[in-house]
């Protein structure tokens, strides 16, 4: 459970009988025990955290002890976060604001939740899809947005309140106006001015974050989305088209055959999953 993988999603099992150990938490973790229980010691106090639990631990050093059990851990990198949970914002339109505060979920550096039964399905769902070892990296990580999503809308104040503390809001306000542009396109000094900073520094702070320009990052978003459009679903070319902000058709066809060196229609029949 210490950041021993890369992977965005893993699965881990843990003797019991090392008593306490100090675990360096790198990046924020949602942490889902399939079997056997995790105690987190905090100030004192002893929390038990047992099968078919949902825990939110921050980043950090934890004192923790486990208890013969097998987990599934998502890492929950910050920018990835912040990502997720703003892209989620514009093309869902799920509130990503909460004035929700109590003392259960405030003052600790994690936190236990019942999942809901959507929740609990996706982490089977997760354990049944590892054993058969037919996630890759990148599917694993396209799970982290279905997590996210089933968080945000799963009706509990607290998880919600403790997921988006997670976030780094200093850099808040700065992506909702970039990803709230992908699908509803903005011009610069529309976005530069919900951001209440000159057009200079949005595209300062733009190139130090995405390390290209706004248009070309905005393309290539569009262009994912589309990807996964004519793979995931139904919707002809052309509906897909206006559901990533293109307007013209032949321009979609043409920029998606240049990015993925395929026409959409070819891209679909090679890799649209099967129900």
């Amino acid at each position: 459970m210490n950041n021993h993988t890369k992977s965005i999603l893993y699965r881990i099992a843990k003797r019991g009988g090392s008593g306490v150990e100090a675990v360096n938490i790198e990046n924020d973790l949602v942490v889902f025990p399939l079997c056997g229980s995790v105690a987190i010691f905090y100030n004192g106090i002893k929390t038990v955290v047992g099968a078919s639990e949902l825990l939110l631990l921050n980043r950090g050093i934890h004192q923790v002890e486990f208890d013969d059990c097998q987990l599934i851990v998502f890492q929950l990198p910050v920018v990835e976060l912040e990502q997720v949970i703003l892209y989620l914002s514009a093309d869902y339109q799920l509130c990503i604001d909460t004035d929700h505060s109590c003392d259960a979920c405030r003052f600790r550096n994690f936190f236990v939740a019942k999942p809901s039964a959507a929740l609990t399905e996706f982490f089977s769902s997760i354990n049944r899809l590892l054993d058969i070892e037919c996630l890759d990296e990148n599917n694993r990580r396209l799970k982290l947005p279905e997590l996210i999503y089933l968080i945000l809308s799963s009706g509990s104040d607290c998880l919600k309140y403790r997921l988006l503390r997670m976030l780094s809001y200093h850099d808040s306000r700065f992506l909702q106006a970039v990803y709230n542009q992908i699908f509803a396109p903005a011009s610069l000094s529309e976005m530069a001015h919900d951001c209440s900073v000159s057009e200079s520094t949005f595209k300062r702070e733009f190139s130090r974050r995405f390390h290209t320009t706004l248009h070309r990052w905005s393309a290539t978003q569009r262009l994912d989305r589309a990807q996964i459009l004519l793979r995931t679903t139904t919707h002809t070319v052309s509906e897909i088209a206006t559901l990533c902000a293109y307007t013209n058709l032949s321009h979609f066809c043409k920029s998606f055959k240049q990015h993925y060196n395929i026409t959409p229609t070819k891209y679909r029949k090679l890799y649209k999953i099967k129900e």
